[in-house]
């Protein structure tokens, strides 16, 4: 009789475990799936999505880069460097310019200036690079098989979109910016060529890294619900958190809290009671900071930087959006000491970087740029930012042209 009961336990037990397994896997088998496609997704999404995200980064650094390019030359004078070429004054001059803009920029393959006609494009000024030479001032260039279809809109003078081509000078990403004169007319365009190459190279490493972190946290979502079935305490328990509003790192406002914050200047934009500047703040060398000295000193370096803008903007209209991207609000009567305030964090980041006593993940380094909102032009608080992206980028070139390291 005992015999028979345990053997009656022996079945209920083995039918026991086996339901624990079917359930187990029944819960498992559409989670693997559920992640493999997930991952499939945001493989494709993300390469998509950060390549897009590359290229238009490297639209806005070219457009800045072909303002101090204008700013350099003078547009009256086009055709006097298309004549007389390094025989008139200043020619040399602005070539050098030229060249240092280019050094700045690792990422770009060619540089140059073409005005454009019916029978194609005149050089104004083109950069030699180690695999191609220079064409001499006034020479022609056909045009580019890829632009072909946009030439009517460059001999009208008019902005054409960014093209990726590849052709014999390489897989390259193509920006063309006009110059124009003092009477609207365009005069020539600046040309950059972006090397798709490096671009790609560059995506494709920060994905490698994203993956990694992806891998991680999905290995171990999976060894916790593995956990979990076994135990049998298998539940749906996953809740959305509300977002916090601080940034752990330095304590300030996160970028939840500057959406939240262009909300309501988009707000009173509408309303037409807006008032207020924004500057776009971005720490330079902090992967250099990282890769050198490790992510903790990095981080000391992001808190550093945080301590010197709070201290000559204020914290309470200071917000982290990025990994080294602050911005600040300034409304209202905080206006008035803007500029000032802006040369006072300067001089700090000079003398931070002069200062020799210092770690070097505590000298910070930082660009910043500035705009305010123009009543009738401004639709948004983005346009604003927008305009203060570009300044910081304009002042960002204008550090590297200077540095001597």
């Amino acid at each position: 009789m005992r015999k028979r009961e345990k053997q009656a336990e022996d079945a209920d037990g083995g039918e026991t475990a086996l339901n624990h397994k079917s359930i187990r896997w029944k819960i498992l088998v559409p989670l693997f799936i559920g992640f493999f496609v997930m991952a499939a997704a945001f493989i494709v999404i993300s390469y998509v999505e950060f390549q897009e995200f590359t290229i238009s980064d490297c639209v806005d650094y070219a457009k800045g880069l072909c303002g101090l390019i204008a700013d350099e030359m003078d547009a009256e004078h086009i055709d006097d460097y298309l004549k007389q070429g390094r025989a008139y004054p200043g020619y040399d001059d602005i070539e050098k310019k030229l060249y240092k803009l280019r050094a700045a920029y690792p990422d770009i393959q060619f540089l140059y200036v073409y005005q454009i006609r019916e029978d194609g494009c005149h050089v104004v000024f083109d950069l030699d690079t180690d695999e191609v030479p220079a064409a001499k001032p006034g020479a022609l260039i056909p045009f580019d098989e890829a632009y072909r279809q946009y030439i009517p809109d460059l001999l009208a003078g008019k902005e054409v979109p960014s093209i990726v081509s590849r052709d014999s000078y390489g897989y390259l990403l193509t920006i063309y910016n006009p110059i124009f004169n003092a009477a609207g007319e365009c005069k020539c365009y600046v040309g950059v060529d972006y090397s798709m190459d490096l671009l790609t190279n560059y995506v494709l490493r920060i994905m490698q890294q994203i993956l990694l972190l992806f891998a991680i946290v999905v290995a171990v979502i999976i060894v916790v619900s593995v956990i979990m079935t076994n135990r049998g305490v298998v539940k749906p328990m996953n809740r959305l958190e509300n977002r916090a509003y601080r940034d752990t790192l330095t304590g300030l406002m996160n970028r939840t809290a500057y959406y939240e914050s262009v909300q309501h200047i988009d707000d009173r934009i509408r309303n037409g009671t807006a008032h207020f500047s924004l500057l776009m703040i971005d720490v330079n060398f902090l992967k250099k900071v990282n890769d050198t000295y490790g992510h903790d000193n990095g981080n000391v370096y992001l808190k550093k930087a945080a301590e010197m803008i709070s201290a000559a903007f204020g914290a309470e209209h200071l917000y982290r959006i990025g990994g080294d991207e602050f911005v600040v609000v300034s409304e209202g009567e905080g206006q008035n000491r803007l500029e000032s305030r802006i040369d006072e964090f300067r001089a700090a980041v000079k003398r931070t970087q002069a200062d020799d006593s210092l770690k070097p993940w505590e000298r910070v380094s930082a660009a910043v740029g500035a705009a305010s909102f123009r009543d009738g032009e401004d639709q948004c608080a983005e346009d604003v930012l927008r305009r203060a992206d570009k300044a910081m980028y304009a002042d960002k070139i204008a550090m590297k042209a200077e540095r001597r390291d």
